[in-house]
């Protein structure tokens, strides 16, 4: 009765049969390496999809361009016929003497009467009138006739 039950049975544990923490992680790693792998590729192709759409949709823009009449040389020759209706206007005219010196008397009394600026209406005066002046010459070169 005794005898086969009382004998320690040896076992051997074969490790085909359960994985260690290394092949774990191998497999691990290895699966993360292939996702990563088809993730870039999946990327990569909607990259290129991408990039075809925005090729082709500037192909059809500079189609549309050209069929408008905006190439570049169209720009070129817009530009340069403003610049030229920009020289034809009339440029700003160097004061002439005569409301220089209405000016620089308005300003010399301003600053001797700074305390009492209505003394100097009459600087001010022939400073409008010289002002008055030179517009209506303006006018005149501009316009080519007087104003009332």
């Amino acid at each position: 009765m005794g005898s086969s039950n009382s004998k320690p049975e040896d076992h051997v544990f074969d490790g085909s049969d359960t994985p260690t923490n290394s092949t774990r992680e191998k497999s691990l790693e290895i699966r993360i390496q292939s996702r990563v792998e088809s993730e870039l590729q999946r990327l990569s192709s909607r990259e290129s999809q991408i990039l075809a759409d925005l090729e082709s949709k500037l192909s059809e823009t500079d189609k549309k361009e050209s069929e408008m009449g905006l190439g570049r040389d169209q720009v070129q020759a817009e530009i340069d016929s403003l610049k030229k209706k920009l020289e034809n206007m009339p440029k700003m005219v160097k004061l002439d003497d005569n409301v220089e010196k209405a000016r620089d008397e308005v300003v010399k009394c301003l600053r001797l009467n700074d305390q009492t600026p209505l003394n100097c209406y009459k600087e001010v005066e022939e400073f409008k009138n010289q002002t008055r002046r030179m517009e209506k010459e303006f006018v005149v070169r501009t316009v080519g006739r007087e104003y009332p």
